[in-house]
This record gives structure tokens, sequence and C-alpha cells, in this order.
């Protein structure tokens, strides 16, 4: 529970800074409303398939914001922007770091959870397997879209 609340923390904080990376880029161009009310939506997960969610949905606007800054090249070369990005990429790097200590102690409970003799006081008070938080391995699994031309 106390590594969940970390993962809850440092999305909160990837939240906040994706809204100011949305209204940086909602001043450069008017943008789908969905795009805007999706990340009002998101909160804070309870349960680690909320959290799950709720880093897929920040992905994707994410990707969403991207693609705004594709159309609008002066928002790319914004030192706010620019900074933002930067304190994106730090911010996951202390996703990860979070989600890999989550895992790590979900790892532990789910083996006491079916190892004699702790299996047995788990069944006795309800102790089921918990599931893993889930890493982003889309486009990260085929090698095949990989530009490893030397030339």
């Amino acid at each position: 529970e106390e590594s969940k609340k970390t993962v809850d923390i440092t999305l909160v904080k990837r939240y906040d800074t994706i809204s100011e990376m949305l209204k940086v880029a909602k001043a450069y161009a008017k943008h789908e409303e969905k795009v805007f009310t999706e990340l009002v939506a998101l909160r804070q997960g309870g349960s680690i398939q909320d959290t799950n969610r709720a880093i897929a949905n920040q992905n994707d606007v994410l990707a969403q914001i991207r693609m705004v800054g594709e159309n609008y090249p002066e928002l790319l070369s914004s030192k706010q922007f620019l900074n933002l990005q930067s304190e994106i990429a730090s911010e996951n790097e202390d996703l990860a770091a979070a989600k890999r200590i989550v895992n790590s102690n979900v790892r532990v409970f789910n083996q006491a959870v079916v190892c004699f003799p702790t299996s047995l006081a788990a069944g006795i008070k309800g102790l089921r397997k918990v599931d893993f938080l889930q890493e982003d391995l889309e486009g990260k699994r085929d090698l095949k879209d990989l530009d490893y031309n030397m030339d």
C-alpha cells in the first residue's frame, strides 16, 4: 500500500505537469475538447486497475499533445514547452521507479499468498493474489520498427 501511494503521488505530479503542457498547447491551437475533458477527468486511482487506466489515459493525452506540437512547430520550440517536456521525462523516470517498487512488493505478496505455510493464513484471511502494474510496451516490442540503418 505504501509503495502504491508513491505511484499515486507521482501520477498526481505528472497530471499537474500535463495540465500545464495543455495550457501551453491550448495557447497555440484549439484542440479537440475531448482531450481536455479527459485530462480533467483523470484522478489518482484506488486500485491497481485504476492506476493502470490513469497511466494509459495520461499517455494518451501526452500523445495528443505531441500531435498538436507537430502541427505547430513554434510550440515545439517554445522554451516553456521544452521545459515541460523535460519535466515529463523526469517524472516518467520517477513513475517507472515507483512502479518497479510496487511490482516488487506485489511479487513478494503473491508468493506469500501461494506458498506454504503463509498460504494457510492468507486463505483464512481471504487474501488473494494482486495484479501487477502494467508496463507500457506499445512500440517497444517489435524491432522492425527501429531505424537501425547506420548510413
